[in-house]
């Protein structure tokens, strides 16, 4: 019986070491400053796997291809994307493997066979791959997010700009507005306002905004933008125009959803409405002849 069970345990052991290293407010990045020493002490026990395991990070990360994908990965996600973060985030993904890899080897010793075996390579594989489907996930809803909400935030935009403010002090609006409807959208404009009181250029600071979220829409909208600063064209004027064509490409997708819903619900009406329609119409009738045989 327990060697039946035994991928179960495998499994539940992984899942709790993914979400004990990735379960954090600073996900995938080691926060530089320590507020207490009890984490310190934790850490103490981190950095000397980290130390073991730098050389096979460093080797890992060393592909241009799979470098650029971590990095991107992370930018998108919202946290820094360093060398070093890269590093870091690297480090914690084989962090995890090693302990999960330990483990499975100390039940296979005890117990192999080649169900167990296959579990764990598979376990192996999923604590290895986790944190980039995880981030991915996350980057896909926010991007599903911010489509959605991106034409209101235009328009109160336009609305703010056209009442007399400021083009900064109208994005800071919006990020206010948009705390309680869409987190995505408050963080970015939030994001793109502080950059900017920073010292960052407006332009630059628009272009890492759209190439965080990757949406036509916003690279359209940051375009716009910084071609009316640049041609010293009027920025309510431009909203206005550009609020109208966002509403328009925003009517356009609804009607494409609703004309294509008819199309995705044929499956599930053939799968599960016209069985049962069949054996409401025809049970009546197969009773009758069961009886009529019977007698």
């Amino acid at each position: 019986m327990l060697p039946e069970i035994l991928p179960v345990i495998i499994g539940l052991w992984a899942a709790w070491v993914i979400f004990i290293v990735y379960d954090a407010d600073d996900n995938f990045v080691r926060t530089r400053l320590r507020k207490t020493g009890k984490k310190r002490k934790k850490r103490d026990i981190y950095g000397r796997f980290v130390r073991f395991l730098k050389p096979l990070s460093v080797k890992n990360i060393a592909n241009k291809v799979s470098k650029k994908k971590i990095h991107e990965l992370l930018y998108s996600y919202g946290v820094a994307s360093s060398d070093d973060d890269i590093l870091e985030f690297e480090n914690k993904r084989l962090f995890a493997l090693l302990i999960v890899v330990i483990f499975c080897a100390v039940v296979l010793f005890m117990y192999f066979n080649t169900m167990i075996a296959s579990s764990a390579i598979f376990i192996c594989y999923i604590t290895y791959k986790y944190p980039e489907y995880k981030i991915l996930n996350h980057v896909k809803k926010k991007q599903k997010e911010f489509i959605r909400f991106f034409p209101d935030a235009v328009d109160l935009l336009s609305v703010c700009v056209e009442a007399g403010l400021g083009i900064d002090g109208a994005i800071e609006r919006v990020a206010s507005e948009f705390s309680e409807l869409s987190k995505a959208v408050s963080s970015e404009f939030t994001r793109l306002s502080k950059d900017v009181m920073s010292g960052l250029p407006r332009e630059e600071a628009l272009k890492n905004m759209a190439r965080r979220v990757n949406s036509q829409d916003l690279q359209s909208f940051c375009a716009m933008l910084v071609q009316s600063e640049k041609m010293g064209t009027s920025v309510a004027q431009s909203l206005r125009v550009y609020c109208d064509s966002l509403r328009t490409r925003k009517k356009q997708r609804i009607e494409e959803l609703v004309q294509s819903a008819s199309t995705k619900m044929t499956i599930p009406m053939i799968l599960f409405l016209l069985p049962a329609l069949f054996i409401v119409i025809l049970y009546p009738a197969v009773i009758k002849i069961m009886e009529n045989m019977a007698g």
